[in-house]
């Protein structure tokens, strides 16, 4: 569930045949949005053990509540907010692992694998700390690569909002790993 995903389109007809009864378009719903979830509440968690937790109980909550959703927006949006209320209704007990990190990409490098393990701890465990809605921009901004209009409308802000909250958690980040590890600061030489 670590891999990281493409995007995928909009599954209005899964939506519909869902609603029909359809178990097997319901799965395939599942399938194709789980590591997302898992992402999603990996970000808000801080823990794989209690992401895990939370993916469970957002797809239960979806196959319950699938009715209630309208179509008038993005299904990724209803199902972001769903996993949000279900992490808070859970709240993270924990932080997340040392060598926790996403999808590998150097492979010829052991050092710069390393290197990256370490940069990515650190910034997940900072991370971590931030402000609920700094963390959620961060998370969805940052590691998802969407953009602030995008995530304005997932989480029903102005875009502006959006922006600013991006401001703020980069600053945090930077200014607590400066703090931490001064050599971050330095110019390679």
């Amino acid at each position: 569930m670590t891999g990281l995903p493409v995007p995928i389109a909009e599954p209005p007809e899964l939506v519909a045949r869902t609603r029909e009864g359809d178990e097997g378009a319901f799965a395939t719903l599942v399938e194709q949005y789980q590591p997302i979830v898992f992402r999603w509440a990996i970000g808000l968690s801080g823990d794989e053990d209690e992401a895990e937790d939370i993916t469970q109980e957002v797809f239960v909550r979806v196959y319950r509540k699938l009715s209630s959703f309208r179509g008038d927006g993005p299904f990724d949006a209803w199902l972001y907010r769903i996993t949000r209320r279900v992490a808070l209704r859970m709240r993270p007990t924990s932080r997340p692992p040392a060598g926790s990190t996403s999808q590998d990409v150097y492979l010829t490098d052991p050092g710069a694998r390393v290197d990256r393990q370490r940069a990515v701890a650190l910034i997940q465990t900072i991370a971590s700390t931030l402000p609920m809605r700094q963390r959620e921009v961060f998370i969805l901004c940052d590691i998802e690569g969407r953009t602030p209009a995008e995530v304005a409308a997932m989480l029903d802000m102005k875009d502006v909002s959006v922006r600013a909250s991006l401001f703020k958690a980069r600053t945090s980040i930077r200014r607590t790993i400066l703090a931490t590890h001064p050599c971050y600061g330095e110019p390679p030489r």
